[in-house]
């Protein structure tokens, strides 16, 4: 669940996310959490603007009936099958389409400066500083919580457009796989060093004294194999 904010003038709790499980259709917990934040938010003189808030539950049980929204002051909370956090599109499904068409339509309206630039006849080297903190920044923005798990034909399509994009520059740019593989393995040892990190124990468990490889986890669906830990793991096995 999601506040996205309250009127001018209030002191409110803008941005922030509520996480909870429920398990065999138990959701008293989930619930619970939910009332603690009201509370606490009640008790900081936070108003909390019911009418902004989503819901989205994420659920891949195929044919079950959604859940009862989450009902605050009175007041039920919309329930989404899609939300825009941070910059990233995510939905009931942990599936990244929409995300990659986000990505695509914004990087293609760059990709026409970088164009019009090089009619210009602005140098390679503007142009390719101009790729970088323009167009790249827009394609690889948060690609460590996605670049895994998108679908073959969404990675074709920005690699193409980087490809593309390669040809106006004048050299070769690194493609989405090298630079998913490069930044998650750079995460991953960076959550290996911070202690403070909330996966930093998860991780040091699979350290061994024996072999600087970390064995892989067990992925009974391609879903969790696609997700971070999964390929982090197997990429930093082969680097």
């Amino acid at each position: 669940m999601s506040n996205t904010g309250a009127p001018q003038g209030t002191k409110y709790s803008d941005g922030t996310v509520i996480v909870g499980c429920v398990e065999n259709g138990q959701e008293d917990e989930y619930r619970d959490l939910v009332e603690s934040f009201v509370r606490w938010s009640r008790e900081n003189h936070l108003q909390l603007n019911v009418s902004k808030m989503k819901e989205m539950a994420v659920d891949f049980s195929k044919g079950k009936s959604p859940p009862s929204p989450v009902c605050i002051s009175g007041k039920d909370v919309e329930i989404v099958p899609l939300y825009r956090f941070l910059g990233v599109q995510l939905d009931n499904k942990l599936e990244w389409s929409t995300n990659t068409n986000a990505v695509y339509k914004k990087a293609m309206s760059r990709f026409y400066f970088l164009r019009r630039l090089r009619s210009f006849s602005v140098c390679s080297r503007m142009l390719h500083m101009f790729y970088q903190s323009v167009m790249a920044s827009t394609i690889f923005f948060a690609v460590v919580c996605w670049g895994a798990g998108i679908k073959a034909k969404d990675a074709n399509r920005l690699n193409k457009l980087i490809k593309k994009a390669g040809s106006v520059v004048g050299c070769r740019l690194a493609n989405l796989d090298e630079v998913v593989r490069d930044r998650i393995v750079l995460k991953l040892r960076t959550i290996m060093d911070n202690p403070s990190h909330p996966l930093h124990n998860t991780v040091d468990k699979l350290r061994s004294s024996f072999s600087n490889k970390l064995p892989k986890p067990r992925c009974s669906k391609e879903r969790y194999r696609k997700s971070f830990l999964p390929s982090a793991i197997r990429l930093y096995n082969s680097s």
